[in-house]
């Protein structure tokens, strides 16, 4: 475990820092996102929170995470940047 690895010092005095698995972060996004749509029914449909746009917004959730895992500013702007991207429309840009 974690606190195994800290306690045998494996590197001297270089610390040792835990990162959570992206994968897990970005599927219980999708998870939270599925069941939002089954406990709010008016979000879903054409033009709406579909179950393809879930899985996209899951992927793109977790690219985020991985391709800027050392600033989470830039994780939160790149989340942002998904989110704001998919709900654009032609009428109401953002």
């Amino acid at each position: 475990t974690y606190t195994g690895i800290i306690n045998s010092h494996p590197y001297g005095d270089v610390a040792v820092m835990k990162k959570e698995c992206v994968g897990h972060v970005q599927k219980r996004m999708g998870s939270r996102l599925r069941e939002y749509k089954k406990k709010n029914p008016g979000i879903g449909g054409k033009n709406k929170l579909t179950a393809k746009l879930i899985d996209k917004l899951s992927v793109y959730y977790g690219l985020a995470i991985r391709r800027h895992c050392n600033s989470k500013d830039n994780t939160k702007k790149a989340i942002w940047a998904t989110f704001k991207h998919y709900s654009s429309t032609d009428s109401k840009p953002q």
